[in-house]
C-alpha cells in the first residue's frame, strides 16, 4: 500500500495510464482486431 508521503506527481501517473492504454490500443489495432467488439460482445464464445 502506497505511504501517506508519496511525492509521486499526478501528471506521472496520468502519463503512465495514457501511455499503457495507447500501447494497448495499439497493439490490438497491429493485431487486427477491434477495440468495440470487446464492448459490445462481451459474452460470446469465439467458436461460435
Amino acid at each position: 500500500m502506497a505511504e501517506k508521503d508519496s511525492q509521486v506527481p499526478f501528471w506521472w501517473l496520468v502519463l503512465f495510464l495514457l501511455l499503457a492504454l495507447g500501447a494497448g490500443a495499439a497493439t490490438v489495432f497491429v493485431v487486427g482486431g477491434s477495440l468495440v467488439a470487446g464492448v459490445l460482445l462481451p459474452a460470446v464464445p469465439l467458436g461460435i
